[in-house]
């Protein structure tokens, strides 16, 4: 009995996050003025282990056939990222409903779990990553131009100056990119993303 109160209690908790946060896709896509039909609204209540809308799968053909998944799920990260930003701005105790949600949301399956994930994630800046190459690349060639400078002065440790400098730029370029990644959280999340595509693999006919 214990058990099954506490997985009705989650149940329940996951299930009032999740009309929390389509509730903030739906404002926020109107203050952006930002198109969403009626089918990109419902498949905001897409799941396959819990309850949901009656047409759901009609919705989810549908969805399959005339929309592109990658674009609507960056669309409503996009969504879910900015409305976050806005009510951590407004109030704190809309920053903690937020987190309170997330975390409730967790607990089951729910396909808008997977753009709230991407929504915790930095935006891809296109000109920070190109000041970030530009600042690499300008290092990487003061380096080359020193190194035998340096070397000569014991700047260089004794192990790194018998290695190929060839060597030593290409670690270097794997370590920034592994950094990158790192902060862009693709390699923490990228297993559980996976799996959780996995998990809410939307039915097919």
């Amino acid at each position: 009995m214990v058990n099954a109160a506490k997985a009705t209690e989650r149940r329940v908790r996951a299930q009032r996050a999740k009309e929390f946060l389509i509730s903030q896709v739906v404002e926020e896509a109107e203050r952006e003025n930002v198109p969403l039909s009626e089918v990109e609204r419902k498949m905001l209540y897409f799941t396959e282990t819990e309850e949901t809308l009656p047409d759901i799968y009609e919705v989810n053909a549908q969805f399959d056939a005339e929309y592109d998944g990658a674009k609507y799920e960056k669309k409503i990260a996009g969504l879910l990222r900015n409305a976050f930003r806005r009510e951590g701005k407004e109030s704190v105790e809309g920053e903690r409903q937020w987190k309170h949600a997330v975390s409730d949301l967790r607990k089951e399956d729910h396909y808008i779990l997977v753009m709230v994930e991407q929504s915790l994630q930095p935006p891809s800046d296109f000109w920070t990553v190109a000041k970030w190459s530009s600042a690499l690349f300008v290092c990487l060639l003061v380096a080359i131009i020193l190194w035998r400078d340096l070397d000569d002065k014991g700047w260089i440790p004794s192990w790194v100056s018998h290695l190929s400098l060839r060597l030593v730029v290409a670690g270097a370029v794997f370590i920034w990119l592994f950094y990158k990644l790192a902060r862009l959280g693709v390699l923490k999340d990228m297993l559980p993303f996976v799996k959780s595509r996995k998990r809410l693999a939307r039915p097919k006919k």
